[in-house]
């Protein structure tokens, strides 16, 4: 096989996983290349445009860019952040119930003023468990693997509202209430995106995995696009490169596979290789909660709008395990609970409801229906809102998994 068919690693997959991995490859001297099977580069974090107006597909903001935090680090080492201009909205969350609004602002002693003020009677616990989690170092959430968020906000708190409510956006970054959220992952969600979140790249989410992409091409790297792995070649049980769709066979003894690990084991490895163990267990678990997205491109900016900028999660009921339930029996009129965001230029709002993954008849037969409907939701908490939009779009988990290949759609992994 020629030299320009090897390489020193191959990694399969183009979002931001594949990219930061890719990008630190071809920093080290090391001849990478990239497959992905879409058109451009960063899965849930890109952007498209429709009729004029540009949408971020799924990730439209992004947490850890204090000084020390991990997204900083990484941009910094390979110099990204000298090619891009982020920007942080405040508040970064705002939690909107029956009985008040809470405000997760960049300052921290501003989030606290807000709840003190809203749950005066938790005000000691309040204080206790921002204390905690701004205290806990990573060696000690080990200790936590057999506890879940719940037994933690229970040990603090009193009062169920101020649980479920602080514990919606968790929920939105991770897909699982309280009850069945591990506390490691809350703990780590809560204080590297919610206490550090809000951050937004200056041209819309897109602007982030091009920056990468240009990184790696500096470097001497090569990305693939429109490209599809068929399988992962093997010889004496040791990786030794890759097919593609076309029958195209590129060559390197490292295979990265950054894309869904049912894909990587079930359809690129197989059974024979991979082990029947590794796929009846593949098998018979569950991925993640997928998403329901609506895209709204509006005339103008109109005095209604909430914050620019700011993640606005709608709770019309305190029980983020009936939530769950009612969105694993598919029965999504019940849900209830949604998050809006209206872009920073004020031209298009996003709006997102966990959903599980049903089938593809079920979305034919209702997505139409559950587009008006989810609009007519958005609409009562935002006066006037009908009469400025020109241009409506979704996505069902279909649409997730036909753009990342991800099980079900999966919008957090499994």
């Amino acid at each position: 096989m020629d030299n320009k068919s090897t390489y020193d690693a191959i990694i399969i997959g183009a979002g931001i996983s594949g990219l930061v991995c890719g990008s630190y490859l071809v920093k080290s001297g090391m001849k990478v290349l990239i497959v992905e099977q879409h058109s451009k580069p960063g899965g849930y974090c890109s952007s498209f445009r429709r009729k004029g107006f540009k949408f971020d597909a799924a990730a439209h903001s992004f947490g850890s860019y204090r000084n020390g935090g991990f997204v900083k680090k990484t941009l910094s080492d390979l110099g990204i952040d000298k090619t891009i201009e982020v920007k942080r909205y405040d508040p970064i969350d705002i939690v909107v119930t029956p009985d008040f609004k809470i405000l997760f602002y960049n300052n921290i002693n501003d989030t606290l003023s807000n709840l003190r003020k809203v749950f005066p009677d938790e005000i000691n616990n309040i204080n206790n468990f921002f204390n905690y989690l701004i205290s806990i170092k990573k060696s000690e959430l080990i200790k936590l693997r057999n506890s879940t968020f719940q037994d933690i906000l229970s040990s603090f708190f009193h009062d169920n509202k101020l649980i479920q409510s602080i514990s919606l956006p968790i929920f939105g970054y991770v897909g699982l209430p309280p009850s069945l959220m591990h506390a490691f992952t809350a703990i780590s969600v809560f204080t590297e995106w919610v206490f550090d979140g809000g951050y937004y790249i200056a041209g819309g989410m897109q602007t982030l995995p091009d920056a990468f992409d240009k990184y790696i091409k500096q470097n001497k790297g090569i990305i693939l696009y429109n490209s599809l792995v068929k399988k992962i070649i093997c010889n004496n049980n040791k990786v030794v490169g890759i097919q593609l769709d076309n029958n195209k066979i590129f060559k390197s003894k490292y295979i990265i596979s950054a894309c869904d690990i049912s894909q990587t084991f079930i359809n690129l490895l197989g059974e024979r290789l991979a082990g029947k163990n590794i796929v009846r267990k593949l098998n018979s678990m569950q991925p993640s909660l997928s998403a329901f997205i609506i895209y709204l491109g509006i005339d103008k900016y109109f005095k209604e709008l909430p914050p620019l900028g700011s993640n606005i999660w709608f709770l019309p009921y305190y029980n983020l395990d009936q939530f769950y339930n009612n969105i694993v029996d598919c029965s999504f009129d019940k849900a209830g609970i949604f998050k809006i965001r209206v872009s920073p230029e004020g031209k298009t709002i996003t709006a997102f409801i966990n959903v599980a993954y049903n089938s593809t008849t079920f979305w034919e037969q209702n997505k139409k229906r559950m587009t008006i409907e989810f609009i007519n939701r958005i609409a009562k908490l935002i006066p006037n809102l009908k009469k400025h939009i020109v241009y409506f779009d979704s996505a069902t988990p279909q649409t997730l998994q036909k753009y990342t290949f991800n099980r079900n759609g999966a919008a957090f992994g499994w």
